[in-house]
């Protein structure tokens, strides 16, 4: 029987832009499903603030960002340095070079707010941010904070997952094509967000894999999405009357 592929089919291939693809996929497989009940449920025999009922959506939240952070940033940083044997700054982690067009992000910040305030009067974007409300309101300081600690960590993972490891790392294969398969997965992260955010997430997604591109870091995409997100949960809770 005649297979439909020789081993000389594959010898053209790059092999750095598949293994990127595969273990991006992968990633995302295991925040899916390792962040939801499955995981959570290992977790909770370990932290026994868990089992306390007022409690209970702070720790699911915080195992949430903490398995996120994990596969956004050590899977890929161990892949760089171990299997690629290559520099973190080349994937977006370097000071030089990242702020040459801070006023730029800045201005995209100022074009997005008022977008954002609009947004914020809809009664879909006021049930899904913030994430985490703690139900006792003297509990606001010490859990709200700590949850908005890993929040903000977390914007800093998915800017280096998604437009370090993606953009930069498969920049010398597909050139500026890598902005662009990037965004597919990224749009699809934001599918259980309000839709307005989701298609924001398209031109988000082009307008910082661009700017990644050319800058090679990540930093101030960072900063301008944590800038962006931390509006949204402070006008969800100035709608709840928190302030």
């Amino acid at each position: 029987m005649q297979l439909p592929y020789a081993a000389s089919d594959f010898k053209h291939l790059s092999f750095k832009p598949i293994f990127i693809l595969v273990l991006t996929s992968f990633c995302l497989l295991c925040i899916h499903f390792l962040s939801g009940r499955l995981g959570f449920d290992i977790f909770a025999r370990l932290v026994p603030d868990v089992l306390d009922e007022r409690h209970r959506h702070f720790w699911k939240m915080i195992f949430w960002a903490g398995i996120t952070i994990f596969f956004y940033v050590v899977i890929p940083i161990v892949m760089i340095r171990f299997v690629f044997k290559e520099k973190l700054s080349d994937y977006g982690l370097k000071w030089k070079g990242a702020f040459s067009f801070a006023g730029f992000y800045g201005l995209a910040f100022l074009l997005l707010f008022p977008f954002v305030v609009w947004v914020s009067f809809s009664p879909e974007f006021q049930v899904t941010y913030p994430f985490f409300v703690p139900i006792d309101r003297n509990e606001m300081i010490p859990y709200f904070l700590v949850w908005e600690i890993f929040y903000v960590a977390q914007f800093f993972a998915l800017e280096f997952f998604f437009r370090g490891w993606m953009v930069l790392g498969l920049k010398k294969d597909l050139g500026l094509y890598s902005v662009f398969v990037m965004v597919l997965p990224y749009c699809m992260i934001h599918f259980t967000k309000p839709m307005p955010e989701c298609v924001g997430s398209i031109f988000a997604g082009v307008f910082l894999g661009l700017m990644t591109y050319r800058t090679q870091s990540v930093w101030m995409g960072a900063l301008l999405h944590v800038a962006v997100a931390l509006s949204m949960d402070f006008l969800s809770l100035w709608h709840k009357g928190y302030f």
